[in-house]
């Protein structure tokens, strides 16, 4: 019994990362390269984040109408909505 660990859920401690935990992470960096592209060069910060936001609201629509994330059907199939 003292070796065996429970998890409280089925990944929980696993370091298992897909293509959505990097997606997540690399989402928000147009934003500040758009942010920092106004700080440093000739254009407005205005301007820098609007295409950050434009370039990460791509990004997104991607990531969910695209290529969502999908989970096992209720008899093992592939393929249906995640939530």
């Amino acid at each position: 019994m003292l070796g065996q660990i429970q998890l409280p859920s089925g990944n929980a401690g696993v370091p298992n990362v897909s293509y959505y935990d990097l997606a997540l992470v690399f989402l928000p960096m147009p934003l500040l390269v758009g942010l920092l592209a106004g700080q440093l060069f000739g254009v407005t910060s205005q301007f820098g984040v609007s295409a950050g936001a434009m370039l990460s609201a791509i990004a997104l629509a991607h990531l969910l109408f695209r290529n969502p994330p999908t989970r096992r059907g209720p008899r093992g199939r592939v393929g249906g909505p995640s939530a």
